[in-house]
């Protein structure tokens, strides 16, 4: 059988860069104790993730100036946070409420706000959510008597009586203090401390004995309330 000179220009040459390589790769693994292949393929990813960190910037950029804008917004809509005001925070996800002057915590306590459940009866529905955003304290009551709701019959699975019937007014359940913030919502004492930390409630702020009696105390009406 004859190889052609083609052939065996081929051969020689393969065999040359294999032995090339060997006589290269070979020493360099031994002296460095590292494996060269191993490490080309390192460096071969890390150029991806530097392209890959590259072409994230603009996206990063751009999230940097929304929350930048963001921060600016809350600025603007706490300013009784950059003040010496007084003023009511509620943190809905937490069940915290905080009582503030400027930047100074004056009272934290530990709440219950709205389940965010609904109940639909016929063509009424109702969602038991604390309403989001600014409030102000109206007025302040001492031993308040909750007028009950159609809804709380509907609940209960009784019927619901006359707006004027003796049925709907309940003494002990609102506990011993209210504050009104307008609207059907208000932060007030409650008969079920025990449930204090959860979103139960159809809407209020309740809050525990010693705190409603500190805040009741402390906060004057047309103090600010944000609530988030």
């Amino acid at each position: 059988m004859r190889i052609g000179l083609a052939s065996f220009l081929s051969i020689a040459v393969l065999s040359a860069l294999v032995v090339g390589w060997s006589e290269l790769y070979l020493p360099l693994r031994e002296s460095l104790g590292t494996d060269v292949l191993q490490l080309a393929r390192g460096l071969t990813t890390l150029r991806r993730q530097v392209a890959g960190y590259r072409e994230s910037i603009p996206a990063a950029t751009a999230e940097v100036s929304r929350l930048r804008r963001g921060v600016s917004g809350l600025t603007g809509r706490f300013p009784s946070a950059f003040s010496s005001d007084l003023y009511l925070v509620v943190n809905t996800v937490a069940n915290r409420l905080f009582l503030r002057r400027g930047t100074t915590v004056l009272r934290e306590a530990v709440i219950s706000t709205g389940s965010n459940d609904t109940l639909v009866s016929g063509a009424r529905r109702w969602v038991f959510e604390t309403p989001r955003g600014v409030r102000t304290v109206i007025r302040k009551k001492e031993r308040p008597v909750w007028v009950k709701p159609d809804w709380a019959f509907l609940e209960a699975g009784e019927s619901i009586p006359v707006w004027n019937s003796p049925l709907r007014r309940q003494r002990g359940v609102l506990g011993d203090y209210l504050l009104d913030l307008g609207g059907g919502v208000a932060i007030h004492g409650t008969d079920k401390e025990h449930l204090l930390g959860r979103s139960v409630t159809h809407g209020c702020v309740r809050a525990g004995s010693a705190d409603i009696r500190f805040l009741f105390d402390s906060v004057p009406t047309g103090t600010k309330v944000y609530i988030y």
